[in-house]
């Protein structure tokens, strides 16, 4: 598979991790994301993206997202070719499934039907329309790290950490009511690149399919000292991380 250009190196690392979420929710999380249809026939626009990095979703709860690159496309159909260790699984004939493409500073996601499999090449239907978003300046790590959580109102809970960048964090949490916009004081730490403590404001939470558990997503507000300890946090993480990255959603 051909690298794609560096803003869209790592495409599992700019998408929202999936959580166990219903392919409903997660399309939901999506749609929020790609706003944006472009007008350029979608055949037209696909055949510029020949060899780039893809991300196949299945509506299984389980597929946390399957790597593949866009083989060849035409007006019927698209190829998407699988290495020899991997197939697309959780997904059966005439299956909806979500397509998602990183080229250049964008990324791209339409829907399609599953059709058959010809030795390691997924053939699905063409889109009828494709959504486009500009990808972020700093693309989210994923991690799995404790987190502490303080609430406004004094109480306390336990979290673990899901994907940061210098501005945000997404993070799973015992269920309670929270409200866009509310404050809260989270703690975490990352091995060697640091530890955190700071002021968050809640821009999204959303209830996992458990119902006793939420993914929240939060805002940090930081002081100048405190951004640039996020960014040294950051791009030491992406160190660690360089060549290793985890496929999660």
């Amino acid at each position: 598979m051909a690298n794609s250009e560096s803003a869209t190196n790592n495409l599992s690392l700019i998408l929202p991790p999936r959580a166990g979420q219903t392919f409903r929710e997660y399309l939901q999380v999506i749609e929020k994301i790609f706003q944006e249809v472009v007008q350029k026939n979608p055949a037209t626009l696909l055949s510029a993206m020949l060899t780039h990095e893809v991300i196949v979703f299945s509506s299984a709860e389980v597929d946390s997202g399957q790597l593949c690159s866009l083989y060849s496309v035409s007006s019927s159909t698209i190829s998407l070719k699988f290495s020899a260790l991997q197939r697309l699984i959780h997904v059966t004939n005439n299956e909806k499934i979500m397509v998602i493409i990183g080229s250049g500073n964008n990324i791209y996601a339409f829907f399609a039907k599953f059709l058959y499999y010809s030795d390691n090449i997924a053939i699905v239907t063409a889109p009828l329309a494709v959504y486009k978003r500009s990808v972020r300046k700093y693309s989210r790590i994923n991690i799995i790290e404790p987190l502490k959580i303080s609430c406004k109102d004094g109480l306390r809970f336990d979290g673990e950490m899901a994907d940061f960048s210098p501005t945000g964090i997404r993070f799973i949490m015992p269920t309670i009511k929270v409200m866009k916009r509310d404050t809260m004081l989270v703690e975490f730490a990352s091995g060697d690149c640091g530890a955190c403590e700071t002021l968050v404001q809640v821009t999204r939470s959303q209830r996992l399919t458990s119902g006793t558990r939420s993914q929240v997503a939060v805002r940090m507000l930081l002081t100048k000292m405190m951004k640039n300890k996020m960014e040294y946090m950051y791009w030491c993480c992406r160190k660690v991380q360089s060549g290793s990255a985890q496929l999660r959603y």
